[in-house]
């Protein structure tokens, strides 16, 4: 793939040649025209739909951009009388971007590929339908042109959410992985994980190819989870939700045991919540995660956190605070958090 860091505008700016798309199958490129001008630059990660820069209206026509034609493109410009069709497809061409990628494998008329070439513009055609066509060469320019950070730790897909679980060499997190992955949910990275913003501005996982469907377990080695598990164990990528971190139990520290922090790991600017779990002999660590996972879930989706419940019912620093209480029952020693004295 052709990617690298160019100057431009007086800063280092990654940039894609058209032909780094041309050999992913996800894009299902069927053609190209005017191949010896693949060697321009995107330099920008978003794509464009051309819209009314077809009718000349050009303000607001990136010409840093990849520009898709879907069927509302093609269908406009074979409407159009044919020297109005000549003229603004030339005043388009004339703008230099940097290439077109037409979907649904419609044809493109000998034209449209002759005014291409005479800018200097490829034009592929994907199989693909625009939607989909959009999606998939968007998720993949960001994945380039993102500021991206690794951090080591295994990312999973739990119940449906990115799951990042840290922790000191050793503690466990391959381990308690591969229970998970037997239990059904699936890796996306082991030892080592790639961040990186997608087009929400959300932190998204990802493994390196060197390691990819790898996961290392002390005294096995290094094994491959589709051998083992299937092609269904595994994921490419997955938003990131919720951070685990996992450290040995240290009987001095104080632990929170309402769950009244709010813990945050930051990943590339963002503030992750993040739950701390101690390990000690005989904790069960993947059903503390998956308990964990769906604690995060039903908090997310507006349950009330026990520190709620408390605050609800008057109960403060473990002591009932109720002021329909007798007062002769003052003096009386009052229960615990969970009614120990």
């Amino acid at each position: 793939m052709s990617i690298r860091m160019i100057k431009y505008k007086d800063k280092d700016q990654p940039c894609l040649e058209i032909k780094g798309l041309i050999g992913h199958n996800d894009f299902e490129i069927v053609k190209v025209y005017n191949e010896k001008w693949l060697a321009n630059k995107i330099l920008h990660p978003r794509i464009q739909k051309p819209g009314l820069a077809l009718a000349g209206y050009l303000k607001y026509l990136d010409k840093d951009r990849i520009q898709i034609f879907g069927n509302t493109e093609m269908g406009y410009l074979k409407h159009l009388p044919r020297p109005e069709f000549e003229e603004r497809l030339s005043i388009f061409m004339a703008a230099r971007i940097p290439g077109i990628i037409i979907s649904g494998n419609q044809e493109v008329e000998e034209f449209i590929i002759d005014r291409a070439n005479k800018y200097k513009t490829p034009i592929l055609i994907s199989n693909l339908r625009t939607s989909l066509l959009m999606s998939r060469i968007s998720t993949f320019l960001y994945r380039i042109f993102s500021q991206k950070i690794r951090i080591n730790g295994v990312l999973m897909d739990i119940m449906g959410q990115g799951i990042l679980i840290r922790g000191q060499s050793g503690i466990g997190k391959s381990e308690t992985a591969l229970e998970l992955i037997n239990k059904g949910h699936r890796l996306i990275s082991d030892d080592l994980v790639e961040f990186y913003l997608n087009s929400n501005d959300e932190p998204v996982g990802r493994s390196i190819d060197k390691i990819r469907n790898w996961l290392e377990v002390r005294g096995l080695g290094v094994i491959n989870i589709v051998d083992i598990f299937g092609v269904g164990a595994v994921l490419e990528e997955k938003k990131l939700d919720l951070v685990i971190n996992l450290e040995k139990w240290d009987p001095k520290k104080k632990y929170d045991r309402l769950g009244a922090e709010n813990l945050y790991a930051p990943i590339l600017g963002k503030d992750m919540l993040m739950f701390n779990l101690p390990v000690a002999l005989g904790r069960n660590l993947s059903i503390l995660i998956e308990a964990a996972v769906k604690y995060y879930i039903s908090r997310k989706n507006g349950s009330r956190s026990f520190v709620d419940h408390l605050n609800k019912n008057k109960i403060i620093d473990g002591n009932y605070n109720d002021d329909d209480d007798d007062n002769n029952n003052n003096n009386q020693e009052q229960p615990g958090i969970m009614g120990e004295k």
